[in-house]
């Protein structure tokens, strides 16, 4: 029979020598370590995963935090490259770990962050946030407000992206903050920023398109527009900017890195109303004026079809259909290739502001102080709810709707449930508000009171 002496004395050598074969490794190989091809992303972004000085021919686990990702296998020399993982639904915003594991153990940070960077969210203007995961329906009654930032004037509609906020005053200046704080990075001069890989589009009041560092608000390049213009939308590579002329209106393409112009277009009818909305390489735009009324949509600086509605806000551009509202009293849904009318939906009064589209729904606001809830496919009513006076565009985040609502006197900033139309929060201003926008748990939007607002939970 073995001792209980002899036992401990085994158990002890093992676990020595295990010790000895993990360091035998680590100074055989050096010290593990893991890249990833993208360090910064949203939820569910795609990323590759390479490794080296992990033991030979051997499987690597890899984590996001505690979960398991994927695995990859190491050659000979203990590397491994381009393992395919995708960060969690549910991983919220804030800084995390890839972990590798094979005996040895080796991470690298990810940052989580669900932006929103451009006027409509992204550049096809649905106005939907499919990355927000932290408000929802059943904690936004908590919202609080997390800071507010006085400007001189009142404030145009922000952009969120990486941990900053931006926005432009009418006292001429655009403003970048701290998106947690509001402390104020820096600021400049111009409206409707847009923010993708790394740089800041806007419009100055020089007639100028700039690009500027995001982070630190260094120019890197200009170009003359020679009209005044909405705000820009960026997409594929290109930054689409479309001029307010008295006698028409200028469509340009430009280069996102180097501000190279593609190609311009002056499209003889009314100055346009808003800024463009891109899918696919194709932009659409909408007009309304005195000399006429058109959604058009552009490609590589030809019309490819024009629809005689008078859109006075962006589009949203979903699965290949458009979608639209009109002085005429109707939400539009038009096919995106060739403008054709799939639906219409009638209201009884204008609708000015655009569209937002989630999950197969698409919800407009409507002077007649409704905001109507649509089936994407049909136009049929899904839910419909009394707001009062609709004073911006609706933005939709993880199941809630943000409404902004008013009566001239009194505005209010409204959550609905976006399955059924019920409210769920709300807060009152006194001037009228921004569309809002939703990222990273925050809701921002501006006032006519001349202050940034910025809920969040507790």
């Amino acid at each position: 029979m073995t001792s209980p002496t002899r036992v401990f004395a085994v158990g002890r050598h093992a676990s020595l020598c295990g010790t000895a074969c993990l360091l035998f490794i680590s100074l055989s190989f050096g010290q593990a370590a893991i890249q990833l091809s993208k360090s910064v992303g949203p939820p569910t972004t795609k990323a590759l995963v390479s490794g080296e000085n992990f033991p030979a021919d051997s499987e690597v686990n890899l984590y996001f935090d505690q979960l398991r990702v994927g695995q990859a296998a190491t050659d000979s020399m203990g590397a491994f490259s381009d393992a395919p993982i995708v960060v969690p639904k549910s991983a919220l915003p804030g800084r995390h770990y890839v972990i590798g594991k094979a005996q040895v153990e080796a991470k690298t940070r990810f940052l989580v962050r669900a932006n929103w960077p451009q006027y409509g969210f992204g550049p096809n203007g649905g106005r939907h946030n499919r990355f927000e995961n932290v408000l929802s329906p059943k904690n936004v009654d908590k919202l609080t407000l997390r800071f507010k930032y006085a400007a001189p004037a009142g404030l145009g509609p922000p952009v969120v992206s990486g941990g900053m906020v931006y926005f432009s005053s009418n006292d001429g200046s655009l403003y970048a903050l701290d998106a947690d704080t509001g402390v104020v990075v820096w600021k400049t001069s111009g409206y409707g920023p847009a923010v993708a890989d790394g740089l800041l589009y806007f419009m100055g009041y020089d007639y100028y398109v700039h690009a500027l560092n995001a982070k630190t608000g260094a120019e890197v390049w200009t170009y003359l527009s020679q009209d005044g213009a909405w705000g820009p939308v960026v997409s594929g590579g290109m930054v689409y900017v479309a001029a307010v002329a008295t006698a028409g209106y200028d469509l340009a393409a430009l280069d996102a890195r180097t501000g190279y112009l593609w190609w311009r277009t002056l499209i003889w009818a009314t100055p346009s109303m808003s800024p463009p909305s891109a899918a696919d390489g194709t932009v659409y735009v909408g007009a309304a004026g005195y000399l006429a009324f058109d959604l058009l949509a552009v490609n590589n600086g030809s019309v490819l079809w024009h629809y005689p509605i008078a859109v006075s806000s962006s589009p949203a551009v979903v699965d290949g259909v458009v979608y639209a509202g009109s002085a005429d009293d109707n939400v539009y849904a038009l096919d995106a290739t060739t403008g054709s009318l799939r639906w219409e939906y009638s209201t009884a009064k204008p609708v000015y502001s655009s569209p937002a589209a989630a999950d197969g729904v698409i919800y407009a606001g409507s002077q007649d102080g409704n905001i109507y809830a649509l089936n994407a496919s049909t136009g049929a009513l899904v839910w419909k709810r009394s707001v009062g006076y609709f004073a911006a565009s609706p933005a939709v985040a993880n199941g809630v709707v943000y409404v902004v609502s008013g009566n001239g006197n009194v505005y209010h900033l409204n959550a609905l449930n976006a399955k059924t139309g019920v409210q769920l929060w709300k807060y009152i201003l006194r001037l009228e508000p921004t569309d809002p926008v939703v990222a990273n748990g925050i809701v921002y939007f501006g006032s006519g009171d001349g202050y940034l607002y910025a809920f969040g939970l507790p």
